[in-house]
């Protein structure tokens, strides 16, 4: 398996809140002067535990002599050593974690959640390691049986590979709806939706927000804090509930998006929707949205010419919010939804129980069902098998380049469903413009690492397969798994209209695809290297329709891409784009709790809980009704 980094070139030292370290963080514990500071970053870059990076620097690249408790091998063999004087050296990185007792052989089968054991072969590979050592000194006999030996240890290796673990993985369900620490609502990007991607003007206008500024917080909200906000890279409008459970909507509303019961070019402010119910989690595609109550219930308005509000009917536009509709084969039990994410024409929704449900478009196989279901409507004119009611998705596959290749013939090859593929159960989705990214649940007692699945629309490498090809079904992402992952397993999933992104246990973002119009696509899911050598903790990832966001647990956000309307928060006196990431100056020492990006705007979620909070908030913008009047009656005219 090859692991990617994405190199940037930016600053180390940054203003941001400070964490008490240890008294003995400067102490000098390696060879070459290296600190328990420079053991306890590489072991997070590395995802290992900090004994092994330090047995692995003071053995300062020698190997090490195994210790006899740890050897598998015969008395025989013991004796031979003895004889020649040579002691059993290990240079091999997988022999080394292995002896030093951190699993570091154990390998993951691409597939079916399968271990090898490092024991089933541990006489072969160590006796192939003894004959290495006294290489050059032993007879054509002896060379003969090293041969051997390394075919014997191939072939025990390989089927330590193969075997199975018995029974499916074990998951920590019910699977829980995301929700972020609440907070204090801020929007950077013009509140005119009306000239988002459409018409160019001077952005001198009171409503045109250049950097983050606190939205309506008295006028509107009451001073009642946010517990979710919602956009997407396709949307140009957004959603946000209350920790009351109150849901309001803003921004574009040519077809009755923004669930006001009506339709017109945008809705100036935050309003609230009136519908019954306590809501916990809410999506939004290009021209619909989605709000899920505290029952699991799930309420769809807007645009669904694709199907993609999932309310069983054609009809192109839903003014009115609707109940949506499941297969009857998979509502029999009930199901109680969690998640949901929308993308440009379609909507895809993760139950309480780990399971997919999909609605709309199908062009690019977005439903994750095997197929588009293309066909003719008239000579010169094709549609789509597209879905108006969700179904149930539960077939998972992997091709040959899914178990670490990187041969690019081997990532065209065809893929099979995974051998546990019925069993398998998701914890975090994420939609693209027309492509999602799904990471499975967790196992109970952190057994294994999460797997991340990836379908759709596959231009620009962002499905993370190293080809551009278009997946009809959720497949497995060979490169995000083995011994990197198993300390730092994957949890949660974000996506643009071209990128996708991983975020890790210790906080590790790994992207690939495209977010601007210049440079190079990347292929495999590649670390952010400037953000995980400078030991920055992502807690908040989001990607828009040309921009990236990551906001930190130390109060550091930065951003890059292109944003023409002031997305990326830069402020008005500087540069709309940014081919590396840079830091957001107005949130400096800001805990943002949550970021989403939008089309032309993007959405933060600001903690306020103590005084260094409130500290920090002060010096952010902030924007009330009054202070919006002309642009209300602007859009009322």
């Amino acid at each position: 398996i090859q692991y990617n980094t994405i190199q940037y070139n930016m600053p180390v030292t940054r203003k941001r809140r400070t964490r008490t370290k240890s008294p003995t963080a400067s102490e000098i514990v390696a060879p070459g002067g290296g600190t328990q500071n420079d053991v306890d970053k590489l072991a997070k870059n590395l995802g290992l535990p900090n004994d092994a990076v330090s047995a692995i620097l003071n053995c300062e690249g020698s190997g090490i002599t195994a210790p006899s408790s740890r050897r598998s091998r015969s008395a025989a063999s013991a004796s031979s050593d003895a004889n020649s004087g040579n002691p059993v050296v290990s240079s091999a990185w997988a022999d080394f974690m292995s002896e030093e007792g951190f699993g570091g052989t154990t390998g993951t089968d691409a597939g079916a959640g399968t271990t090898s054991t490092a024991g089933t072969s541990a006489s072969a590979t160590d006796s192939n390691k003894r004959l290495k050592t006294n290489e050059g000194t032993s007879s054509s006999a002896s060379a003969e049986e090293a041969v051997n030996q390394k075919d014997v240890a191939a072939t025990n290796t390989s089927a330590a590979t193969a075997t199975t673990e018995s029974g499916p993985r074990e998951y920590d369900l019910p699977i829980r709806a995301y929700q972020p620490t609440p907070g204090i609502l801020a929007q950077t990007g013009s509140l005119d939706s009306t000239i988002i991607g459409r018409n160019k003007r001077p952005l001198k206008q009171v409503e045109d927000l250049q950097e983050p500024t606190i939205m309506c917080y008295e006028s509107i909200f009451n001073k009642s804090k946010i517990a979710f906000i919602a956009t997407s890279s396709s949307s140009a409008h957004s959603i946000v509930i209350t920790t009351e459970g109150v849901a309001y909507a803003w921004g574009r509303n040519e077809v009755g998006q923004c669930g006001t019961g009506s339709t017109s070019p945008c809705v100036p402010l935050p309003t609230k929707i009136d519908l019954e119910g306590k809501f916990v989690t809410a999506a939004v595609g290009k021209n619909h949205s989605i709000l899920v109550d505290d029952g699991g219930d799930v309420y769809a308005v807007g645009g669904n010419k694709c199907g993609q509000c999932g309310v069983n009917t054609k009809t192109e536009a839903i003014l009115n919010w609707r109940k949506c509709i499941f297969d009857k084969h998979d509502n029999e039990d009930g199901i109680e939804i969690v998640q949901a994410s929308c993308g440009e024409n379609f909507t895809v929704l993760l139950s309480s129980e780990g399971y997919l449900f999909s609605a709309g478009l199908s062009e690019f196989g977005q439903l994750g069902n095997g197929e588009t279901g293309e066909y003719f409507v008239t000579a010169s004119k094709i549609a789509f098998a597209n879905a108006t009611k969700f179904e149930k998705r539960s077939t998972f596959v992997a091709s040959p380049a899914d178990s670490g290749q990187t041969n690019l013939e081997e990532a065209k090859k065809a893929t099979v469903p995974l051998s546990d593929s019925d069993d398998i159960r998701i914890g975090s989705i994420c939609c693209g413009k027309n492509h999602t990214v799904a990471i499975e649940a967790p196992a109970k007692n952190k057994t294994h690492a999460a797997r991340v699945f990836t379908w759709g629309c596959g231009g620009y490498g962002v499905l993370g397969h190293a080809i551009q090809a278009d997946e009809y079904t959720p497949r497995l992402i060979g490169s995000v798994q083995g011994p990197l992952f198993r300390s730092n397993s994957p949890i949660r999933a974000a996506a643009g209209a071209h990128c996708s992104m991983i975020l890790t246990e210790n906080g590790h973002v790994y992207y690939c695809g495209k977010h601007r119009s210049v440079g190079e696509a990347t292929m495999r899911p590649a670390l952010i290297d400037v953000l995980a050598n400078n030991m920055h903790v992502v807690k908040g990832l989001s990607g828009g329709a040309q921009t990236v966001f990551c906001s930190t647990e130390n109060g550091v956000t930065v951003s890059w891409g292109m944003g023409l309307t002031g997305e990326l928060g830069f402020g008005a006196q500087n540069a709309k784009s940014s081919s590396k990431p840079k830091f957001v100056e107005k949130l400096d020492k800001c805990l943002v709790t949550d970021v989403v990006c939008g089309y032309g705007h993007t959405l933060f979620l600001i903690r306020d809980e103590d005084e260094e909070d409130k500290a920090a908030i002060k010096k952010i913008n902030r924007i009330e009704v009054d202070d919006l009047s002309s642009f209300v009656e602007k859009m009322s005219s």
